[in-house]
């Protein structure tokens, strides 16, 4: 591949779409043997799917990428803002808000029935409410499910990179000193809750959408990739910092790979990462409850993993995928 010039303009990255199955496979993977009050004992396993955790920087990566990339396409301009704001609310909000209620819904049955492991209080209205806008970590309260909370760092991205788009993608003086700006904010932030504290990873996909449009050129693209990695290795991390190269990679060289199983699984990925810790949960909880024997404990991992599978496609079918389409139905006023 010749990096002195970006590809030519296409309305889709095919690799984009198996890095979502990859990466929410990841981290229902991180969830199911990690997270589920010890059920998964092997401990070379849970060695192993400790990293899925890191599926989250994907979607980081991917998120900056395909924002811009999608914000370039439809020529959006400052003054498509509420409008750009609309559309991401109709595509993301409707799944999420149901298994919101689904939540609550198998909460409070888990607390009026005795049944599941562990302690879980009942939610108040005020929690709730604060849910609905991604508000959870600017108040005391916890969210109610352990995946929610990467749902408020893509939101508090949305309501802030296009404020800055045209300016950034036209600008090269402003966009090195937005970005020098991001970066200060990154090493100020304290809070994973924040945007900030994950700037530089949001950006690595921003810039890569840039070069793929040819906005930037190749060398602005590895200096800029260069210095967030620096970034992201000092404050972050090793690991991190190699989970968000890898997604960064393999969009820019795009190997020609066609894997179907993960091609669905990146179809489904938001209603995956949505649902398998409600379903994947409940499941393991009645594991742990009633299994007696190792076969037994081997069925009820089938079962959480068949049974998330399935209830995320039927979410998908049915809720978020006409969501994506009543999404791009929506249009910029030129």
């Amino acid at each position: 591949m010749n990096l002195s010039k970006a590809p030519a303009i296409r309305s889709e990255i095919k690799v984009v779409t198996m890095l979502r199955g990859l990466a929410s496979s990841f981290v229902f993977l991180f969830h199911l043997i990690n997270v589920s009050n010890g059920y998964v004992g092997n401990e070379m396993m849970r060695s192993i799917a400790f990293y899925g955790q890191f599926g989250v920087q994907f979607f980081f990566v991917i998120s900056g990428f395909v924002i811009t990339y999608s914000m370039i396409n439809s020529g959006f301009r400052t003054k498509n803002y509420f409008t750009f704001l609309k559309k991401r609310v109709v595509r993301i909000e409707p799944p999420y808000l149901l298994v919101l209620i689904l939540t609550v819904i198998f909460i409070w049955i888990r607390v009026k029935s005795g049944l599941g492991h562990g302690d879980l209080p009942m939610p108040g209205w005020k929690q709730i409410v604060l849910h609905i806008g991604y508000l959870i970590p600017f108040s005391s309260y916890d969210w109610l499910s352990i995946v929610f909370w990467t749902l408020a760092i893509e939101f508090q991205f949305y309501l802030f990179f296009p404020l800055i788009f045209v300016i950034f993608v036209r600008r090269e003086i402003f966009r090195w000193i937005t970005s020098a700006c991001l970066v200060v904010f990154f090493f100020l932030s304290h809070s994973r809750a924040h945007f900030f504290y994950w700037s530089p990873v949001f950006l690595l996909g921003i810039n890569l959408a840039l070069y793929k449009k040819n906005k930037i050129g190749s060398t602005e693209l590895w200096i800029i990739f260069g210095l967030l990695n620096i970034f992201i290795f000092y404050k972050l991390g090793i690991t991190i910092g190699i989970f968000s190269i890898i997604p960064f990679l393999l969009i820019l060289f795009e190997p020609g790979l066609k894997i179907s199983i993960l091609n669905f699984l990146g179809r489904i990925s938001y209603s995956l990462y949505l649902l398998h810790t409600l379903v994947a949960f409940a499941i393991i909880n009645l594991g742990i409850r009633y299994e007696t024997h190792g076969l037994q404990k081997i069925f009820f991992i089938i079962l959480a993993v068949s049974l998330t599978l399935f209830s995320s496609y039927l979410l998908y079918f049915y809720v978020e995928k006409p969501c994506q389409k009543w999404a791009s139905a929506i249009r910029y006023k030129s």
